[in-house]
């Protein structure tokens, strides 16, 4: 019994050791933002929260190399627990790395810049800021929305702000009732209402009629785009002085 005891003691050490190390590992971990916020001052928040996040990674996985050398000196078992703990990080932080690597990508391709107003997911955004996780934006009713690194690579991106001003595609859906070249000038008049608001006159599309509907698209270039629901409304409500049934998406 007391010679299994003591064949078993330079186990014990070592994971003692191992215990030590992950409990400090655990404190430092918990100080880094602080650390790094007194070594940083005057620097953006969100920048010192992301130098925090891939530090505490680096240290997590050296601390792991460390125990796992600490617990199994023997290269075979010390492989495979590398090899473990290296899947164990992967899936721990799988998401972290994902938005990383897709940050990485949008700032090196400038697919979406501050001041862009985009369209993601049949949603228009006006892109005021990037912090560590993703971008934040303003829909043009001053509504807050925040949409990960992740998101904007995955979907489909239309930028709408070009030099122009921004392009707001508005589809028009009257009756077959209504003759096609009489909806057109009715909407060229309630285009000429809002002409101060564009950057240039549109074109008037018909795009064919389905189910005895007609379908016109109009691509209204806004110069103000904090004025963008004003102008869509004025110009709708222009269109059913002539047109009451009149159906407008913008």
């Amino acid at each position: 019994m007391i010679s299994i005891v003591i064949s078993l003691l330079p186990l014990l050490y070592r994971l003692i050791a191992a215990v030590i190390i992950i409990v400090a590992t655990y404190f430092i971990t918990r100080l880094l933002s602080r650390i790094l916020q007194t070594f940083f001052k005057g620097v953006e928040v969100e920048y010192v929260a992301k130098l925090a996040d891939i530090l505490k990674l680096l240290l997590y996985i050296l601390v792991a190399i460390i125990v796992a050398s600490i617990i199994a000196p023997e290269m075979q078992i010390f492989s495979i627990l590398i090899l473990l703990i290296g899947l164990a990080l992967i899936l721990m932080f799988h998401d972290e790395l994902k938005n990383i690597g897709a940050e990485l990508y949008l700032r090196y391709r400038g697919i979406v810049r501050k001041g862009d107003w985009i369209e993601i997911d049949g949603m228009e955004v006006h892109i005021v800021d990037f912090d560590a996780f993703g971008a934040w934006g303003e829909t043009a009713k001053l509504e807050r929305v925040f949409i990960p690194y992740t998101k904007i690579v995955n979907s489909i991106i239309i930028n709408k702000l070009t030099l122009l001003g921004l392009v707001s595609r508005v589809q028009i859906i009257v009756p077959m009732t209504y003759d096609v070249s009489y909806v057109k000038s009715v909407i060229e008049k309630a285009v000429a209402k809002i002409k101060e608001e564009l950057a240039s006159e549109p074109e008037v599309i018909y795009e064919g009629s389905s189910e005895n509907m007609h379908s016109f698209v109009v691509e209204l270039r806004v110069i103000n785009f904090r004025k963008l629901d004003k102008v869509v409304t004025a110009f709708e409500m222009e269109l059913r002085r002539e047109i009451p049934n009149i159906i407008v998406k913008a």
